[in-house]
């Protein structure tokens, strides 16, 4: 009985002070919201995510034969530096300077209302067509060194001969393509510029599939922790708990991406090639399997979860099965002792000469008796 009460009280503790965290964590990311949403009603653009990043350009030109590369300063006019007969990519890292973002963005004709979308620090993904270029903002995801969800904003611009890519963080998912043009990839290099986009938006993409292998591991690794009883009830409920935001918020970066996606495709864009159409199909279908795998990744959460409350059940089962073990060896002894201690007058055996050693021996053989009974059912 003492055990049941301790290990209630325990659980009981433990679920407190969890939700007690979840409540503060709650209430700062409701202050969160607040913020962002009154700053949207500044007529001055203001930058509202966490990464405090310079901006750096770097302006890559290729075409079959030849390719140069070189930085460029904030300050310049990026249209002017632009070569009709050659690819142009601006890969911009930094969008903390809400200023420098605005004129860069300005520059390509892009509205006041997508730049603010692009400096809110999170936004669901849109694609949207003007008459000369065309603006996709989505989000990248990392998982950092402390094993946490990161989401970043990411933002291209699609126009004739060039493309520009918006990093909020620094991040090495585009040195591939940096290094493919480097190397004279034949096939990067004969392309168009719709080629190149296609080809950054996969990396991006790589860069998710690879989140959702990581997140998929841990689960992996807490399940086999789950299976070996090597865990902490608190730490427990707070990583499945965790993950299940994540799987949500990952589902609230790829879904809206892949109905933006579709509506790119449908639509007459003059700026995707005919030629490249298969590839920019072949990333829907990339797409719809990240829509799978997040499923799948959904599913594991609640495996997971079902996992963790069997245990606990099985736990709970133990000790009641210890304390019945416990009960049914001592409640015919106390019965005994109960009928012996009872005051009346005339018991024979309470002035017998052995009386003493006998009550001992009858209980003695009713432990054994319990005991052969008990273990004959298997219950230990």
């Amino acid at each position: 009985m003492v055990a049941n009460i301790a290990f209630f009280l325990t659980f009981g503790y433990h679920r407190f002070k969890y939700r007690l965290t979840m409540s503060k964590r709650i209430s700062t990311n409701a202050k969160m919201r607040r913020h962002v949403k009154n700053a949207h009603l500044l007529e001055k653009l203001v930058y509202m995510g966490e990464e405090n990043i310079s901006t750096s350009i770097e302006l890559i030109q290729y075409d079959r034969s030849q390719i140069s590369e070189k930085s460029v300063q904030p300050a310049e006019k990026l249209k002017d530096l632009l070569k009709p007969d050659c690819i142009n990519w601006f890969r911009i890292t930094g969008i903390s300077d809400a200023e420098t973002t605005y004129n860069i963005c300005k520059q390509f004709g892009i509205p006041r209302f997508d730049i603010k979308d692009l400096l809110s620090g999170y936004h669901v993904t849109k694609v949207i067509e003007h008459e000369t270029n065309t603006f996709i903002l989505m989000s990248g995801s990392y998982i950092n060194e402390a094993h946490e969800l990161g989401i970043y904003q990411n933002a291209f611009i699609l126009g004739d001969n060039y493309v520009v890519s918006f990093q909020e963080r620094p991040t090495s998912i585009f040195d591939d393509v940096k290094d493919a043009i480097k190397g004279g990839r034949v096939l990067i290099r004969e392309k168009d510029e719709d080629y190149l986009l296609y080809i950054l938006l996969n990396c991006l993409h790589s860069s998710f599939n690879d989140t959702v292998i990581k997140l998929t591991n841990r689960l992996n690794e807490m399940e086999d922790r789950l299976i070996e009883d090597d865990t902490d009830n608190l730490n427990v409920m707070r990583f499945i708990s965790q993950r299940k935001k994540d799987a949500s918020l990952l589902r609230r970066v790829i879904a809206p991406l892949r109905e933006e996606y579709i509506n790119l495709l449908h639509n007459t864009n003059k700026l995707i090639k005919p030629e490249n159409i298969m590839y920019f199909e072949d990333f829907d279908d990339r797409l719809r399997t990240s829509s799978d795998d997040l499923m799948s990744l959904k599913e594991s959460i609640s495996s997971l979860s079902d996992l963790y409350f069997n245990n606990n059940n099985l736990r709970m089962n133990n000790v009641i099965k210890k304390l019945t073990i416990v009960s049914t060896i001592f409640i015919p002894l106390t019965f005994m002792v109960g009928v012996w201690g009872m005051n009346f007058e005339f018991m024979p055996e309470l002035k017998w000469e052995h009386g003493y050693l006998f009550a001992w021996g009858i209980m003695f053989i009713i432990v054994i008796l319990a005991v052969f009974y008990l273990k004959r059912k298997r219950w230990f």
